[in-house]
């Protein structure tokens, strides 16, 4: 194609002009260690095979044509830098410092005294030199992400800067002391950083508009009051280690009220020793002059120490807030609090999560209103309620039978003492979920609306009537499973899709003919006593999963479902064969795993002609050289070691592209053997093989297609027998083992002292790995690249 063929000629010119004595002696005289240009010329190289293969090819395919302009302008890119190279060689001088890594922060600072941004978001930056209190000019710096453990007190010189980004340095302890000196800092984000308080004056920062976190220290100059000043902050602050506040004096100094830019406030108190020796009232005093402005939208309040919350948390005056969250911190719960704010009377609520308060009996009246109440109908907007991890919350009196009108989902999970019933008038319910609440003995609420029912661990709610609508249907316990069996087939469910029965040991019977016909996807799980009755047939399930389940079929037939995609069966000890004696055209995947009585897949096998993806693992007994004609359409193998079943593979998989050995039932020395392996491999994985000592190469050479080879956590395995991989291998990763130690480069010439060694093949693994991701990448990679090299020749 005409493209391709000017893009080689570019290419030609490209190369050419790097060639170049000018460009080679700018390069010399920038003391790289031409690790740049070689880079770039290896990429350029293998994009020029592409690129001759493409012309060959007469290749049309939209994304590759695609692909050839982008790299088209990368290369008109690289030809106008090339051009201001042999500018910049006639007219500059040596620098003084390489261009490297660990030097990039010192020549920056160096060379460009009126930079106004700097970001070295994701760097692996430990430290920044002092000298970066010369940028005076510098409006922003983006550190996020980086290694840094401590920042200059130069840094306070750059009276200019405006945004300071630190998220995500974990290793950041403390910020500078002289912080308060910059006056004209607007944005400070110290989210993810391991401070352990702020440095004095920070109320000196009028100018800020976002501070993402404060911590409340004890010193003068520290406390909470230092954010009176700060009447700009928009947006999102948390207020941390509010334990540190003494009085509602200090806390009223903040001036929260006046800050109605703030949109999200989130106040958390560390726990502490002292926590259950605090005065209440003192707690519920500082959290009341804590109050927010108006504006707020979203609050969340963790570890709060009094009894009783103030009256403003609830106010109908809030039109804005939307969400609420109340709760402890992991582990430790709300430990004084007994009693929730009237959060029913917020007009415009939508979600609310209340957690891990640890004296909580009661949600009753207060709840819904107050004795300034101004709504007829409790929360009229809320979406989302969750409740988690309630220890003693015993009883939840809904007395207002018109709350919830737009209640879509109900959580309730890990409330054990929780008995009595739930609101049972929730018209728009959508999403009911409760779990480990081993004392509710209440009915499923009337909720026509409701598509997805979650009961796991509760053994006394009791399921009446299924919802018409209902799309997934997850049951576990010992007696819900017989009444679930008995509401299906009393109902007419033309929507369920899934259908999770666990947990249950009494004797159920399943028909397979009381199986919604909408039915797409089949769980049973830790039900020993359940018996299929296979009558008739089920074409709509695609996922079958039987898991520790069905103790008395010792053969299992799926003759019943003719359209499955997808089966999984584990810990079925007593299981000893599948049976198919129809086709199964549609099944793609088979996973079977600890099932150490089953010995025969013949049928199975000659059922499934579209079988991709098959997993055995813990079955010794099957004998995969019985399958009969050699399998064809298999893909993808995980097996653990076995010699009986891994001597099978290079005979009965014939296009087997990936092959996982994962674990062993017997011991081995070696691996693998030659010729276990079929030529098609393109993928080869040893995982957690612990009695391996030696990787056989033989075993490997004869895979001509083997791209990659990966070695996990095979502890003894510390020494390869032969010379050579295969020279298609482009990836070799080696975890958890001592073989891995062994392959590190510690000096990379000591890799080629005796050619066609181990070492020499795995640096040619390398470079042809770096080579092909390049390749794998975009365009874009490239600009990058001359980006680079740009910034280079403009310093």
């Amino acid at each position: 194609m005409a493209a391709e063929a000017i893009l080689s000629s570019v290419l030609s010119v490209v190369f050419d002009r790097m060639s170049s004595p000018e460009v080679v002696n700018w390069i010399k005289g920038k003391k790289l260690t031409q690790n740049l240009i070689e880079r770039l010329k290896t990429n350029l190289y293998a994009v020029q095979a592409f690129l001759v293969d493409a012309e060959q090819k007469q290749t049309k395919e939209r994304p590759v044509k695609d692909w050839l302009h982008s790299l088209k302008h990368a290369m008109y890119v690289a030809d106008d830098l090339l051009d201001e190279v042999f500018t910049k060689a006639a007219t500059q001088k040596d620098p003084d410092i390489p261009f490297n890594m660990e030097n990039a922060p010192c020549i920056l600072l160096s060379k460009l005294k009126y930079l106004r941004a700097l970001s070295f978001n994701c760097f692996p930056l430990e430290s920044l030199p002092d000298s970066i209190g010369e940028l005076i000019h510098l409006r922003y710096l983006d550190l996020s992400d980086t290694r840094i453990m401590t920042l200059p007190d130069t840094l306070c010189n750059l009276y200019n800067l405006q945004t300071l980004k630190l998220a995500g340095c974990e290793k950041l302890k403390a910020l500078p002391v002289g912080m308060k000196d910059l006056t004209n800092l607007r944005y400070l984000d110290i989210r993810g950083t391991d401070l352990r308080e702020m440095p004095e004056g920070m109320s000196k920062l009028t100018s800020l508009q976002f501070l993402s976190k404060y911590d409340v220290g004890k010193r003068e100059g520290n406390k909470i009051n230092e954010l009176g000043a700060l009447g700009n902050l928009h947006q999102t602050i948390l207020i941390d280690k509010l334990e540190n506040v003494v009085n509602s004096s200090e806390a009223l100094e903040a001036r929260m009220f006046d800050k109605d830019g703030i949109e999200s406030l989130f106040l958390k108190w560390s726990p502490d020793e002292y926590e259950n020796t605090v005065d209440s009232q003192i707690e519920r005093d500082i959290l009341e002059k804590l109050q927010p402005h108006r504006n707020l939208k979203q609050l969340k309040i963790w570890g709060y120490r009094g009894t009783t919350f103030p009256d403003w948390l609830g106010h109908c005056s809030y039109h804005n807030i939307t969400q609420i969250t109340l709760g402890g911190i992991f582990p430790c719960y709300v430990k004084n609090c007994c009693m929730l704010p009237s959060l029913g009377q917020l007009p415009f609520l939508k979600h609310l999560d209340i957690s891990m308060f640890e004296r909580l009996a009661i949600v009753g009246a207060e709840f819904y209103r107050n004795d300034e109440s101004c709504l007829e109908t409790p929360f009229p907007m809320l979406e989302t309620l969750r409740f988690y991890s309630m220890p003693c919350w015993e009883e939840w009196r809904s007395l207002e039978f018109n709350a919830f009108p737009r209640l879509r989902e109900l959580i309730i999970w890990n409330c054990p003492m929780l008995r009595g019933d739930l609101p049972n008038q929730l018209p728009s319910l959508e999403d009911l979920f409760i779990q480990n609440c081993e004392q509710l003995s209440c009915c499923v609420p009337r909720a026509p609306a409701i598509t997805s029912l979650g009961i796991e661990g509760s053994n006394e709610v009791r399921i009446g009537e299924l919802p018409p609508l209902l799309d997934k249907l997850s049951i576990d316990g010992k007696h819900q499973a017989e009444s679930v069996m008995e509401a299906i087939a009393h109902t007419q469910l033309t929507c369920l899709t899934y259908l999770c029965i666990s947990g249950c040991s009494s004797h159920v019977l399943f028909p397979v003919s009381s199986i919604p016909a909408s039915l797409q996807e089949l769980t049973i799980s830790n039900c020993n006593k359940l018996e299929f009755r296979m009558e008739g047939q089920h074409h709509s399930l695609h996922d079958l999963t039987i898991h520790n389940s069905c103790d008395s079929v010792t053969s299992l037939s799926l003759d019943s479902f003719p359209n499955l995609l997808r089966v999984k069966i584990s810990k079925c000890e007593k299981m000893e064969s599948l049976v198919v004696s129809r086709s199964l055209s549609c099944l793609r995947s088979l996973n079977i795993n600890n099932c150490g009585s089953l010995k025969s897949l013949k049928t199975l096998w000659m059922a499934s002609p579209q079988l991709e993806d098959l997993r055995l693992l813990g079955c010794p007994e099957i004998d995969l050289c019985a399958t009969g004609d050699p399998q064809r359409s298999l893909r993808n193998l995980t097996i653990s070691y076995c010699e009986k079943q891994l001597s099978c593979v290079a005979s009965q998989f014939h296009g087997l592209t990936h092959l996982r050995i994962e674990g062993e039932y017997e011991s081995v020395k070696c691996l693998p053997k030659e010729g276990w392996l079929p030529a098609t491999l393109e993928s080869l994985t040893l995982g957690r093989i612990e009695s391996v000592e030696m990787l056989e190469c033989k075993g490997l050479a004869h895979l001509t297609s083997l791209q990659q080879l990966r070695i996990e956590y095979c502890y003894n395995l510390e020494n390869i027998d032969g010379e050579k991989l295969p020279a298609s291998l482009l990836r070799l990763i080696i975890l958890g083992s001592p073989l891995g130690k062994r392959c590190e480069m510690k000096d990379p010439q000591k890799a080629t002292e005796q050619p066609g060694t181990i070492m020499d093949t795995i640096q040619e693994i390398q470079e042809r790995h770096d080579t092909l991701i390049y390749i794998e990448r975009s365009p874009s990679e490239l600009h990058q690249l001359f980006f680079d090299m740009a910034v280079l020749v403009q310093s």
